[in-house]
């Protein structure tokens, strides 16, 4: 049996306060001639611009954020501490470390939001309304290997049934069917295809929506990969 892996929201976000948190932009800039965009050098730079060696992708929301990716072996220390190291309760944007992000067929990302939309994984709730939902269907993650498209097809708020951050035990369920129960959570209805094969991405923050109930609540987003673009060096 997985247990499930859950941002401790009230711990960091249970009293008013201003959040100063300070979001530098990725400038790590692509070349404009895609030919000739080396996916493992980007991901090189980036390390060293941050000086961590954990950096193994960039999540990208076009219109909303981009945010640096990081993974190591525990899902603990980056809640705490940003992509630079620095002990900072907004913590960073963080790979599951039960997951390769070159073989896994399910991703798993987690990071911080707040009740003051300040942090940028707060923008995740936006999905949760039809318009913004249809009006921007796709997401991409950037990793040593190339650029992955995924299309969101599923956005919900879940306060009891964390199985969605199992990565083999479905309750009974097969893969397929998992991901279709994932799909009719949704607060927005998106007709995609799943199967056996589909390689998705699960993000995961802190739900602050008072129209839900309980204190352990998350706002997530389902994406199913439909595109990869490999490196052209």
């Amino acid at each position: 049996m997985v247990v499930p892996f859950l941002l401790g929201c009230s711990m960091y976000w249970n009293s008013p306060r201003t959040v100063e948190v300070e979001i530098k932009p990725v400038v790590v800039e692509e070349p404009v001639e895609e030919k000739e965009f080396n996916y493992e050098e980007y991901i090189k730079n980036l390390r060293i611009q941050y000086n961590n060696q954990d950096i193994v992708a960039i999540l990208q929301f076009p219109n909303l954020f981009e945010e640096v990716v990081v993974q190591t072996d525990n899902n603990d220390y980056y809640l705490n501490h940003t992509k630079t190291r620095e002990v900072l309760e907004a913590g960073a944007t963080f790979l599951d470390y039960r997951t390769n992000l070159f073989t896994s067929k399910k991703l798993l990302i987690y990071s911080h939001s707040d009740p003051w939309d300040q942090l940028p994984f707060t923008n995740l709730k936006k999905y949760n309304k039809k318009d913004f939902f249809n009006a921007n269907p796709y997401i991409y993650l950037i990793d040593s290997k190339g650029k992955h498209t995924y299309e969101v097809f599923s956005s919900y708020i879940e306060n009891k049934d964390f199985d969605y951050v199992n990565l083999e035990n479905f309750g009974g369920l097969t893969y397929q069917q998992h991901l279709e129960k994932l799909r009719k959570k949704s607060f927005v209805y998106k007709k995609i295809e799943l199967t056996e094969e589909s390689k998705v991405l699960v993000l995961q923050t802190c739900s602050f929506d008072e129209r839900v109930s309980g204190n352990s609540k998350y706002q997530i987003l389902v994406a199913k990969e439909i595109e990869e673009e490999s490196d052209k060096s």
